[in-house]
């Protein structure tokens, strides 16, 4: 013979035991979201580990691509390896080269700010305009690698190259004015601009 509860006054058992039972199911279905909401989680976790991953490895291949081209340029800005490094034979090479690898790794801003430094140096532009289109290179070059929020001014990169720069007469107008101003003071038009 079974034995039960007894009944509490006016209640049958069976809405007592559906009273009690409501609990017991709302933790079980609790527990059910906590285990799917923490499987999801390590999921959104391992994922988000992925894409870090990712971009790291992306971030050191930018590295490895702009370093050698950002080291050519610093050399030709430099007196005494200028004669040299433009005499090599390697120069077209490793401009070709990295035209290749940004073409894939750089960021838009950054192919646009070589192309139109290579197209100067095809088109033979004066030295001011050179000097600009490489300091904004060198920028864009460093918001793709990893300093997007940088505050780094054109005027900054150049005066690590211009030692007089800040002279009466110096070079500060470069990366002052517009970049159509120093094309009209240099009496250069950009081919890019046509």
């Amino acid at each position: 013979m079974l034995l039960s509860a007894p009944e509490p006054a006016g209640q049958p058992l069976w809405q007592v035991m559906a009273v009690t039972a409501i609990p017991a199911l709302a933790a079980v279905i609790a527990a059910f979201i906590a285990g799917r909401y923490a499987k999801s989680s390590k999921s959104s976790e391992h994922e988000a580990q992925r894409l870090r991953d990712l971009e790291s490895r992306i971030s050191d291949r930018k590295y490895e691509t702009y370093k050698p081209m950002i080291a050519l340029f610093g050399d030709i800005l430099n007196k005494e390896k200028a004669a040299e490094v433009l005499s090599g034979q390697n120069v077209p090479t490793r401009l070709h080269e990295f035209a290749t690898w940004a073409s894939i790794y750089a960021s838009d801003d950054a192919v646009r700010a070589f192309r139109d430094l290579m197209q100067a140096s095809y088109t033979d532009a004066p030295a001011p305009v050179i000097l600009r289109l490489y300091c904004e290179f060198v920028l864009s070059a460093r918001r793709d690698i990893g300093h997007s929020d940088t505050t780094t001014t054109a005027e900054e990169v150049l005066a690590m190259r211009v030692n007089d720069l800040y002279e009466d007469d110096g070079l500060r107008w470069v990366v002052r004015e517009p970049f159509q101003e120093v094309c009209r003071r240099a009496n250069w038009s950009p081919p890019w601009a046509c």
